[in-house]
């Protein structure tokens, strides 16, 4: 008999908190994501959904693509915390081209608003920017 998509779920957060330390609310909140993802996959094999899971991506605005915590491929629909140029290859295009093609300003970080705060910060307290500006100072011709 095939086993129903709780014991999957179950089965498969069991194996990842033996390896990660995980509340009981984390090991709850995983199983319900897990349970969903299944249950989509499940939709898309039988034929009922066509695409990916959640939102399709070619349907989602691309402001809304680069969120808190993630960031999502409006191209495949996978998230990341940075998309990378690495990535946006696999699809032939440069992170230029991703943003011409999408709409987005070209000075638009491909990267979580988390990870750019982040790095907005280190920069700050590095004095990265006030480094910046001498150095094109000391070397205009």
């Amino acid at each position: 008999m095939p086993k129903s998509l709780v014991e999957m779920a179950s089965e498969i957060v069991a194996a990842q908190a033996s390896h990660t330390p995980m509340t009981p609310e984390d090991i709850s909140d995983i199983v319900r994501r897990v349970f969903d993802i299944l249950q989509s996959l499940q939709a898309i094999e039988a034929g009922q959904v066509s695409g990916g899971l959640g939102e399709t991506p070619d349907k989602m605005n691309p402001q809304d693509s680069i969120q808190r915590n993630r960031v999502i491929c409006l191209v495949c629909g996978k998230e990341f915390k940075l998309l990378s140029n690495r990535h946006l290859a696999l699809h032939g295009m440069t992170s230029r081209d991703y943003k011409l093609k999408y709409g987005l300003p070209l000075r638009q970080a491909l990267s979580a608003k988390s990870l750019t705060l982040a790095r907005r910060k280190i920069a700050k307290e590095k004095g990265l920017g006030a480094k910046l500006v001498a150095y094109r100072r000391a070397h205009q011709k």
